[in-house]
């Protein structure tokens, strides 16, 4: 379980972040931090929305968030994929998490091809595929609209 203090934390800079985008042309309406948490020992990705929930990210979770354009920081156009890292095993699967969709091993985040060198030098360690005990930092991704998958 993520500590409260955390999640709070982390939703402020959230609504910081999509506040500082309302100056002039509102950009962004919604977004979500992606971030690494310890979900009973084994490190996992978790999301927190502007709402303050703290979830585990799942696949269909992720495939929500692909179906529409992502800003990283509200600066780079990205796509994020999920990733299996660990062979299937459906049945063990169904064992572990009943009736759960499968949490999310490895992100995938590709920028935009129109991206400047400049940008991604700047968001460089966000590139590529990255799993929880490798990823840089926590993630703000920004969107113009809610996914319709993600809690209200």
């Amino acid at each position: 379980m993520q500590s409260p203090l955390i999640v709070d934390a982390l939703r402020e800079q959230l609504l910081q972040v999509i506040d500082w985008y309302q100056h002039g042309i509102p950009r962004f309406h919604w977004g979500t931090v992606i971030h690494r948490r310890n979900e009973r020992g084994k490190l996992r990705f978790g999301a927190i929305t502007p709402q303050g929930e703290s979830l585990l990210l799942t696949e269909p979770l992720l495939e929500e968030l692909s179906g529409s354009t992502c800003w990283l920081d509200g600066a780079v156009r990205v796509r994020l994929e999920t990733r299996r890292i660990s062979d299937p095993h459906p049945w063990l699967d169904a064992l572990a998490r009943p009736n759960r969709p499968p949490l999310v091993e490895a992100l995938a985040v590709y920028f935009d091809p129109d991206t400047s060198a400049e940008e991604k030098m700047a968001f460089q360690a966000m590139a590529g595929v990255l799993t929880p005990a490798k990823c840089p930092s926590e993630l703000f991704v920004l969107m113009k609209a809610k996914p319709a998958g993600w809690p209200a």
